[in-house]
């Protein structure tokens, strides 16, 4: 009997489960063309921009210029308040010393990678964890020792089975508010070797499932009616998903995905 790889067949599904348009990694290029004058990717007067143009870590990182607008919109709010922060992914350990020195004094920092190799960059306030972020399993081990954070940044594997697994078991034991930040979610379009579940599914599905469960008390339009009356004058109590009751926004960038925690009750409106 003929039986094909994992890999093939994992990629396979990805392929019938998502439409052309997001299979075709084709690029038009017009080599005639000239190029526009280029556009700032982020703002260099921004610490964290500035410490990475700025090498001051002695150990290499890798990130896109675009990104560290990204990390100033959602990470500044909770600079020098002795955060809890996961990081997936430790690459050459240069990103670690950077988010130390962007949080400030009291940050713990705690970051996982399946290369053994990595745990040589740990430090007094830096812990490191080796092991497989799509282990369930694991993750909960490093969590029931960190304690729930209030940031995650997954750069890790990239592969749809270690988002997806990171963020199912990570995201719901967070503190609120917290942030929970995907980078390089491009991944979902690629198909090939990162395409290793089962049924085909991406982060992005994942993600858009989120933006659904999103709107637990709004996706109805027999909602409108009760969410006019004031609060105080409702009755019952509308059961929604506790991810729905714990997250204020998702935001989708070029490559990051970003999911804001923060505790909400039903929405209201009225006319004044």
């Amino acid at each position: 009997m003929l039986r094909w790889p994992r890999r093939r067949l994992t990629d396979l599904a990805w392929r019938l489960r998502h439409p052309r348009w997001a299979r075709d990694r084709t690029q038009s290029l017009d080599p005639t063309a000239t190029p526009p004058p280029p556009l700032p990717q982020s703002d260099p007067t921004q610490p964290l921009y500035r410490y990475f143009l700025d090498q001051r870590s002695g150990l290499s990182m890798h990130k896109w210029h675009h990104y560290f607008d990204i990390y100033e919109r959602h990470f500044a709010p909770f600079r020098g308040r002795g955060i809890s922060m996961i990081e997936i992914g430790v690459h050459r350990g240069g990103s670690l010393r950077m988010w130390r020195d962007y949080f400030g004094p009291g940050c713990r920092i705690a970051d996982i990678d399946i290369d053994p190799a990595c745990a040589a960059v740990a430090d007094e306030d830096i812990s490191i964890f080796i092991g497989d972020q799509a282990d369930p399993k694991f993750l909960r081990e490093v969590l029931a020792q960190t304690g729930p954070p209030d940031i995650v940044l997954d750069d890790g594997g990239h592969d749809m089975r270690q988002q997806i697994a990171s963020f199912e078991t990570i995201y719901p034991a967070m503190r609120t508010p917290g942030v929970y930040m995907v980078e390089d979610a491009v991944s979902s379009l690629y198909g090939d070797s990162s395409a290793d579940t089962l049924d085909g599914s991406t982060f992005f599905d994942r993600a858009f499932a989120c933006c659904v469960a999103l709107h637990g008390w709004t996706r109805t339009t027999r909602a409108f009616r009760r969410l006019g009356t004031p609060p105080a004058e409702r009755k019952g109590v509308v059961q929604v998903s506790n991810f729905c009751a714990s997250t204020n926004a998702i935001t989708f960038y070029d490559s990051v995905v970003v999911f804001e925690r923060k505790a909400r009750q039903e929405p209201w409106h009225e006319v004044r």
